[in-house]
């Protein structure tokens, strides 16, 4: 059963979820390079799980945002991990530190 048409990086996209899934997937390509379609097919018995999965959660959303502003978001995200990190590190040294000098 045909689930419909998407352009070549959202149907892989799409194949390797429903890999994932346990479905049998085969997609059909027409046209070539990175301007190809491809229709993506799945046998009967599997279409309406199928048909779920690949309308659960929107393609875009699992393609990677390379945009500049996407990549200062992450570089801000780690860190202010490291930093919290740092901070842990900092505390358990003066508590390391206080106990010493206590003895």
């Amino acid at each position: 059963m045909e689930l419909g048409d998407w352009p070549r990086l959202s149907a892989q996209i799409l194949r390797r979820r429903l890999e994932s899934a346990g479905i049998p997937v085969m997609i059909e390509w027409t046209g070539v390079g990175g301007d190809a379609t491809g229709t993506i097919v799945v046998p009967d018995d599997h279409a309406e799980f199928a048909a779920a999965v690949v309308n659960e959660i929107g393609v875009i959303e699992e393609m990677p945002d390379t945009s500049p502003g996407a990549y200062v978001a992450r570089i801000e995200e780690h860190l202010a991990e490291v930093a919290a990190l740092l901070d842990e590190l900092r505390t358990r040294l003066e508590e390391a530190e206080s106990r010493d000098t206590t003895r």
